[in-house]
């Protein structure tokens, strides 16, 4: 018989295969467009995780960039800029690229005999796995829905881990309702790389593996455009898995095993507007199951903005 585990992977597995069927004939009419649901909503699915404000909502070419200072309990602090491109080509589809690149970051020493104050040494001008995103989105009566397909290309440094040395993807169908200023949200998908799980949270780690993945939170719309989120996450092994993690004889340290790459917690974020093109991010994240804490406090600047959003009064916030 197979184990609860691994009922609750496929499950989830099986509703991301189905879940685009059953919505994929909800294309948005004009009059949907102009729904209170469509207008209110706090769009967190049309914007690029990792560039908060790339809107698909605004047809054609933009592009963005992201400075973040990061830490987290296990490699400490690092500084990561993340310029992002993308292209909607109308209210359905769309296209973007984001490529990390880490300015500064702290890893182990690949020397075999390292000295006792030289196990952690500086990196910079390191690079990620450069990630494609394609997004269909559709507003069917229940909730806005959008399916995302990301794929990355190695161009990460493999000795460091910041790689598999392979392509990965992720599929993903995000769902969210928006109630006035609350926007729940759910997530389903399924995907052979932790990288593209959860993509808001810098990882100091890569994996290569069939895994599912499911997450559900809520979304609060404050005054001046500020919005906060917090989000439960559970990611569920489907198969064996294989970690990529730096080393000292100059290659990727690989661990191997079914559970290795099972995880949970939860993500908090605040996003606070400066202007129509600048804005200040910040999220707190821990993961339950692999005891890491981490905090990150960015900056982010798109070229084309969206038109600002109508604000309501002080007395409609506490209705």
């Amino acid at each position: 018989m197979p184990s609860r585990r691994y009922r609750i992977a496929a499950s989830c597995a099986f509703l991301t295969l189905v879940g685009p069927i059953l919505t994929a004939q909800q294309v948005p009419s004009a009059k949907a467009a102009e729904s209170p649901q469509s207008i209110s909503s706090s769009s967190r699915q049309s914007e690029v995780p990792e560039t908060p404000g790339l809107s698909a909502a605004l047809h054609g070419l933009n592009a963005g960039i992201t400075f973040a200072g990061i830490h987290d309990s296990v490699v400490g602090w690092s500084t990561l800029a993340t310029p992002s491109v993308g292209y909607s080509f109308n209210d359905i589809f769309s296209v973007d690229a984001t490529l990390p690149i880490y300015m500064y970051r702290l890893a182990e020493s690949l020397s075999p005999r390292p000295r006792p104050n030289a196990q952690l040494v500086n990196q910079r001008g390191e690079l990620g796995d450069l990630i494609l995103g394609f997004h269909a989105q559709f507003l069917p009566r229940f909730a806005q829905y959008q399916a995302t397909v990301a794929v990355t290309a190695p161009t990460g440094d493999e000795a460091y881990g910041l790689t598999t040395g392979r392509v990965t993807f992720d599929f993903t169908n995000h769902f969210e309702r928006s109630y006035r200023r609350l926007t729940p949200t759910a997530e389903l998908g399924v995907g052979d790389s932790t990288m593209l799980v959860n993509r808001i949270v810098n990882k100091n780690y890569t994996s290569l593996g069939p895994i599912s993945h499911f997450q559900i939170g809520l979304g609060v719309e404050l005054l001046r455009g500020m919005s906060f989120e917090t989000d439960a996450y559970e990611q569920l092994p489907i198969g064996d898995q294989k970690i990529y993690g730096p080393s000292r004889n100059g290659k990727a340290t690989v661990v191997t095993g079914y559970n290795v790459t099972e995880d949970n917690g939860f993500t908090n974020s605040l996003e606070v507007p400066l202007d129509r093109h600048t804005s200040l991010s910040a999220y707190y994240s821990r993961s339950l199951r692999l005891h890491i804490d981490s905090v990150a406090f960015g900056v982010t600047y798109v070229l084309r903005a969206p038109p600002p959003p109508t604000e309501d009064s002080l007395d409609d916030l506490f209705r």
